[in-house]
């Protein structure tokens, strides 16, 4: 008896394999965790006193957060050029600079005054 071997049937399945391992890749890559979505998120573009006296920092995409509910913030520490962001249903803000390399890194965070 002869075999007759499929080539191309064993061709599909290797390109169909190929294709659902890089599928799985971008998946991973462009899906996150719900849990860790940002409420806003963005670089600080200016900080400026209000009024009252306490610093706000209006970010890159609209948003301005007011350092007056935050503890933990000095005013001779500016933070124009670093990235700001907040969890959904957090009391805390991260604030990200840029070390020597230029990759943003973890600088410090934010807590919420609740009194």
């Amino acid at each position: 008896m002869e075999k007759n071997k499929n080539y191309k049937s064993t061709f599909i399945m290797i390109v169909l394999m190929i294709l659902g391992y890089l599928g799985l890749k971008v998946f991973q890559k462009y899906s996150f965790n719900k849990e860790y979505e940002s409420a806003y998120s963005g670089l600080v573009i200016q900080q400026k006193a209000d009024h009252g006296g306490f610093d706000n920092l209006y970010l890159s995409n609209g948003n301005r957060i007011p350092l007056a509910f935050y503890e933990g913030w000095a005013k001779d520490s500016p933070f124009v050029g670093d990235s700001v962001s907040k969890d959904k249903n957090s009391t805390e803000i991260r604030i990200f600079r840029k070390d020597k390399s230029l990759h943003y890194q973890y600088y410090k965070s934010l807590d919420m005054i609740l009194d």
